[in-house]
């Protein structure tokens, strides 16, 4: 029997991640995208894919959520507690 282990580490794009969503409260990916990578980002560009598996991981581990029907992402409290 195979276990998949769930992972902790958070790496460094996730953390910037976390410290932009800090600043900002509700964003979508492709913002997000943009002010990470501090240029205008398209869709479906490594850069954008790189930024939506990230949140994805980071949502898997409860450290942000995804809100309304625009695909907009925040910072879950249990990050906010976890940082801290």
């Amino acid at each position: 029997m195979v276990r998949k282990i769930r992972r902790t580490h958070i790496g460094e794009n996730q953390r910037k991640i976390l410290d932009i969503l800090s600043k900002y409260q509700e964003l979508t990916a492709k913002d997000i995208a943009e002010i990470l990578w501090a240029r205008d980002i398209n869709y479906k560009t490594p850069e954008y894919t790189s930024t939506h598996r990230s949140l994805a991981a980071l949502c898997e581990k409860g450290l942000v959520e995804k809100i309304g029907g625009q695909l907009k992402w925040r910072k879950t409290k249990r990050a906010s507690k976890k940082m801290g």
